[in-house]
């Protein structure tokens, strides 16, 4: 099950952690650990780090840190880190003053907190980062892998003629205008009527073939002739058919990359 690989991922790294601080106290001069004590001081904090390691990655999903968001986001996950760290101190030596209650076994709260505090703190800020770090690493790479997997562009468009519902070709498709729930899709003289939304049937079409010439509609670059200028930044794109299409200069740089290449 899903929940025990996630419990036996952090107990691994708990275990690691415990063979170490037993190592160490073994070298050291004073009262060596046994391994009862280095389990008992070592896994509380990865457990407890099991728990929170959900927080984390939906904080990581709610807020990316990217370059447009880091000026906002990147002191929302600084916060974060702090008050998880703290919270992850609290939580482990609490574990801690509970094992060596049923052994009854002394033990200082507070003690153990100022200690785990010194010793602990910045590497559990470090941990909440290096999580992110591996969250954000994931869903890129998901990304990456989802778009090597996207179905192919759509060559043909039910539309609506005459009372019928007919194909059209994407490829005899000169350009593309919202008309609110609707699409109406030029075809030289003809027009079809599709029931969709030109964002959604944007996402569908080859986004080599139809480009954004302003907010209500898509144009054919293999239809485009010519672009011309216009006023305040904006130009006018001419198709073979004839037809002209406002190209905002929202846009215009978007498409003018390889419109401007159709120009004869």
């Amino acid at each position: 099950m899903r929940w025990l690989r996630w419990i036996g991922l952090w107990t691994g790294l708990g275990v690691v952690a415990s063979a170490q601080l037993y190592l160490a106290h073994q070298r050291a001069l004073g009262t060596p650990y046994t391994w009862r004590e280095a389990f008992e001081t070592g896994l509380p904090g990865w457990w407890v780090w099991a728990v929170l390691t959900p927080i984390v990655l939906w904080l990581a999903r709610r807020f990316r840190v990217d370059r447009e968001t880091f000026g906002r986001h990147f002191f929302i996950h600084l916060g974060a880190s702090l008050d998880l760290a703290l919270l992850q101190l609290l939580a482990a030596v609490g574990v801690q003053d509970v094992l060596h209650a049923v052994h009854h076994e002394p033990f200082g709260f507070a003690q153990g907190l100022v200690e785990e505090f010194t010793a602990s703190y910045h590497w559990n800020v470090l941990l909440y980062w290096a999580i992110l770090a591996i969250a954000h690493a994931l869903a890129y790479y998901r990304a990456l892998e989802g778009g090597r997997g996207m179905p192919r562009p759509a060559e043909r468009v039910l539309v609506a003629d005459g009372g019928r519902s007919v194909f059209v070709r994407t490829a005899d498709v000169d350009w593309i205008e919202a008309s609110r729930n609707y699409v109406r899709l030029h075809t030289g003289e003809r027009s079809y009527l599709a029931r969709t939304t030109l964002v959604a049937l944007a996402q569908r079409l080859d986004p080599e073939r139809f480009r954004r010439a302003n907010r209500s509609a898509l144009v054919n670059l293999d239809r485009v002739r010519e672009v011309q200028p216009w006023f305040h930044g904006d130009a006018i794109v001419i198709l073979e058919s004839g037809a002209r299409v406002t190209l905002s200069r929202r846009y215009r740089a978007h498409l003018l990359g390889t419109a401007a290449a159709t120009a004869p």
